[in-house]
């Protein structure tokens, strides 16, 4: 049953539209990075930076569409633009590989845990 057919399902749908369109233009960002590889070799800063940006997108932008997929909260419309998404990711590995990036996650996993701090005993 779409979400169309079932009130309960898009009354909790999920606006992905601003997601969807930081993923995109990263994954612009970074085919244009490999243009420009292609034609003078970018720096380590530069490389860098293109990380920074595209782990902080993975981890909170693609983990949360990730997340409100499995949850059923993504209308069919929404659905096919996230499956969409995830196959262009999946055609970019040898482009993340080549600039050693994170790595897409198309799962949920468990949330990280911090380790305990556990004092040291006085003798």
């Amino acid at each position: 049953m779409s979400a169309t057919q079932n009130p309960a399902r898009a009354a909790a749908a999920v606006d992905i539209d601003g997601d969807v369109e930081l993923i995109t233009g990263q994954i612009r960002a970074l085919k244009e990075l490999a243009k420009q590889d292609d034609e003078a070799p970018i720096s380590e800063g530069q490389r860098y930076d293109f990380s920074i940006r595209w782990g902080t997108v993975l981890a909170g932008r693609l983990r949360r569409l990730v997340h409100y997929s499995s949850l059923g909260r993504l209308t069919d419309a929404d659905e096919r633009t996230f499956a969409a998404l995830r196959h262009e990711l999946r055609s970019l590995s040898h482009l993340i590989e080549r600039f050693r990036l994170a790595e897409p996650n198309f799962t949920e996993g468990s949330a990280p845990s911090a380790k305990r701090f556990r004092p040291r005993s006085r003798r």
